[in-house]
């Protein structure tokens, strides 16, 4: 009878051993799958951040690039001279009237917020305006040299309209962009 109950009881230890066994595996699973689930999260989070470093240094290089572009542009008052006489000799060559020709040294560029630090451009948008008069061809291949030929000044505003003095001319009223340094 002692050899029974020491068997039942090492059966009943057996059990208990082996049902401690299968719930503690079952509780460290379930703590495995917790932790991978929020492994995933952290995955997908270093994901998202990495799309978003690489969009941020996307934005900076086209940054770089444009104010690299913008300071290309910049003219100064003679160089802006020099170009309204390429303007008008051309014109002249061309057969065309140009007339109304003002500089607008208003700075264009809306103001910026002095605290953004050293990637400021000290750079003004001014705007140069006239108006051509003459054969629709030439007017438009007056616009399309200048705007091959020169990088100082680019076409912001073109509007055409038959001349009213003038049968078969037209009338251009033109407004180009010019780029200098602030308090040039």
């Amino acid at each position: 009878m002692k050899q029974k109950t020491r068997y039942f009881i090492f059966l009943i230890l057996t059990a208990a051993l082996i049902y401690a066994y299968v719930w503690d595996d079952i509780r460290v699973r379930d703590e495995v799958k917790e932790i991978q689930e929020s492994l995933s999260t952290i995955d997908e989070q270093l994901k998202s951040g990495a799309k978003i470093m690489n969009e941020m240094n996307e934005i900076r290089q086209n940054f770089i690039e444009n104010k690299n572009m913008l300071i290309s542009y910049q003219i100064s008052g003679s160089e802006l001279l020099n170009e309204i006489e390429r303007i008008s000799d051309l014109a002249n060559s061309m057969d065309i009237d140009i007339k109304n020709l003002e500089i607008d040294p208003r700075n264009t560029f809306p103001a910026l917020n002095q605290t953004m630090g050293k990637d400021q451009i000290e750079l003004e948008r001014n705007s140069l305006n006239f108006q051509l008069s003459g054969n629709f061809l030439d007017v438009g291949n007056f616009i399309e040299i200048l705007e091959e030929n020169s990088s100082q000044v680019k076409l912001q505003h073109c509007s055409i309209n038959l001349d009213s003095l003038d049968p078969r001319g037209v009338v251009a009223k033109l407004e180009y962009l010019t780029y200098g340094g602030a308090g040039q």
